[in-house]
Order: C-alpha cells, then structure tokens, then sequence
C-alpha cells in the first residue's frame, strides 16, 4: 500500500513539474530584455531562448548590415505571449515600439518584429516607425509575413521563417522586391502628368517674375547682377523637380541670360559680367552684427576688375545632432559596445498575421 502510494504522489509530481515547465510565460513591455542596452551589436531579443544559437547570429549579422548600409534600425522580439493588460499584439508592438524609441530621432526609421510563440496565441507581427512605413507599407508588410514566413513558422520553423522574413523586408527597402511590384496603368498616370506640367509652368514663371522684381529694386548694375545669381536658389530646385518642363521653359523663353555690364574702363558695351564661384569673405557676420562679402566683376574684353562689397547677415550654425535613446547617444553609423534604440517614434502602421 505504502508503495502505491509513493507511486501515485511521484506520477503526481512528474505531471505539475511538466505543466510548470510548459506554462506560457507572459511579458509585459517593461519585462523584455532590450538587447541594445548590453551590446549594440544584438538585435534579437529571445529571453526563452525559442531560437538556435546559429539563427540568432544570422539574424543579428543581417540587422546590423541593415542599420549600416540603409540606415534603418531594427529590432526581433521573440517570446511566448504577452501579459492580458493587452488588447492585442499589435497594441503591446505599438507599445514596446516607444517605450525602447527604436529609429533615429526624427527620420523614425525603426521596424520591430514581434513573434508570440504560445499555443494558440502564434502571431508574427510589424510595427513601422514614420520614417520607412511608406516604403514598408501596410500592405506590403502582410504580403511579407504571408508569402515568405507563415509557411516556416507554421511548421515551428522560426528561425528560418524569421530570416526569411528579414531577407524580403531588406529587398523592400532596396526596392528589389518581387512581391510590390505591379504593372502601370497609363491612362491612370495621365491627369497626375499633366497637373504636375501645369504646376511646373507656373512655378517657373512665378520665379522669372521674382528675380526680375529682385533685379529691378536695385539702382547699381553690379548689385543688379548679385541679386539676380541670389534669385536662382529656388530656380534650381524648380529646375529639378520640373526637369522636362523646364528644359521647354528655357527652349520657349531663348534661354538663360546672364546680367551684362557695360566696362567703366574700355568703354565696351555688355563686357562686364560677375566673376563664377563663390564671393569672399572680407568680414565675417557675428551675432548682432553683419558680414561683409566681396565680388568680382571681370570685362572680357580688357581683363579690367571690379569689385563690390556687400553686407550679408548672420545665421546661426546648426550643430550636430544627438539623438539619445533610453541609455546613450547614437550616431548613425558610430555605435560603441553597450548603446541603445535612437528615440524614434511609431504611427502604428505594419500588420500582424496569426498562424
């Protein structure tokens, strides 16, 4: 009887030290391990230890190449299941996002991978921070997590579906992806074409009107033609964004005409011109104070110089920026052992897939 008894009670210890050793241990967002704080170099954040060692240097390895080449930071979370505080994974995602500030500061490039590993509760899921969720789209994100990982983590798979994963996300961002792309519809591009045309000419008429406004406010010919080169800032960047438009603008308008000068000493008519580069700095500007810079105007018929001053205002440098994570200050691409997430922030975009 005593030895029935031994043997129920050992079958009865076996089974509760199995249900404690299969319990799902659930996480709130403070409760997991940030990688970054011990080694900036780790990127994978499995406290269960669910991946095999090799997986996780992969993907460590390629997460880093990602910060490096393209400069977007992210980050793997691989646990069970999170604590019931939580409406969703994509909430405890959105969460786990801010409170580590994963991407830089202001460009908000960050991506978080979360992977719920529980019975019942599998879910792999995107959270995208501001900066890259047009590239990294909602749509494309789900695409992603469908076409590329669910196949591997159905079968528990999860380093392998994790690469995967990680391996299509870094063609998305290079644009080399097979899952975004789709043909053009032409007639669908046509009113967008012709509103863009229609903004280029009048941007560029509106610029002409401006440095002639410029250019006519001043009674010196050579302050006539600094102002006019200072009016072309803006004409660049039409020039640019309306390329087509403007090669047609010019070929319309006869092209560009550089101010002329009538030479003080030869007499000769339209040989002064501004001299290319930048001017000189005779004085420099300081707070509460202006600068002075000088011209030159050289006539190409007998080499005859002038030169003019001009006053210009000070603008204060801008300094370098730091952007500091919970821990230390990150620069992109100047990392040292034990730093952290960069202090981006999240719009809730991505998707999530149960599987």
């Amino acid at each position: 009887m005593k030895r029935v008894k031994i043997k129920y009670l050992t079958i009865g210890v076996m089974l509760l030290l199995n249900l404690v050793a299969h319990a799902q241990v659930q996480y709130t967002v403070r409760e997991v391990p940030n990688v970054q704080t011990r080694d900036a170099e780790q990127f994978v954040s499995d406290p269960e230890r669910v991946l095999e060692y090799n997986d996780r240097e992969a993907l460590n390895e390629k997460l880093f190449e990602i910060r490096e080449s393209l400069d977007v930071q992210t980050a793997i979370v691989v646990i069970p299941d999170i604590d019931e505080q939580y409406t969703s994974a994509k909430e405890f995602a959105t969460e786990l996002f801010g409170y580590w500030g994963l991407g830089v500061q202001n460009s908000d490039n960050g991506l978080l991978i979360l992977l719920l590993t529980a019975d019942g509760k599998r879910e792999i899921v995107f959270e995208t921070g501001y900066g890259i969720e047009n590239t990294l789209s909602d749509g494309t994100s789900k695409l992603i997590q469908a076409q590329k990982m669910i196949p591997f983590l159905k079968e528990d798979a999860y380093g392998e579906g994790l690469i995967a994963g990680v391996d299509e996300i870094e063609k998305v961002l290079k644009g080399t992806s097979e899952l975004i792309k789709e043909p053009i519809d032409a007639k669908s591009m046509t009113l967008p074409i012709i509103i863009w045309m229609v903004l280029g000419v009048g941007a560029l008429a509106f610029n002409e009107s401006r440095k002639k406004k410029k250019v006519s406010e001043e009674s010196s010919p050579y302050l006539d033609a600094i102002k006019q080169k200072s009016a072309g800032g803006l004409g660049c960047l039409l020039a640019v964004l309306f390329f087509p438009v403007f090669i047609l603008f010019r070929l319309f308008k006869g092209g560009a005409k550089n101010a002329k000068i009538d030479c003080q000493s030869c007499k000769s008519t339209g040989t002064v011109s501004l001299k290319k580069g930048e001017p000189i700095i005779k004085q420099q500007a300081i707070p509460g104070q202006d600068g002075m810079k000088e011209y030159e105007f050289v006539c190409s018929k007998c080499g005859f110089v002038h030169k003019e001053l001009v006053p210009y205002k000070y603008v204060k440098p801008q300094t370098e920026s730091t952007n500091s994570g919970n821990n230390t200050t990150y620069r992109s691409g100047n990392f040292t052992k034990g730093g952290s997430w960069g202090g981006g922030k999240s719009g809730g975009g991505g998707a999530s897939t149960k599987f």
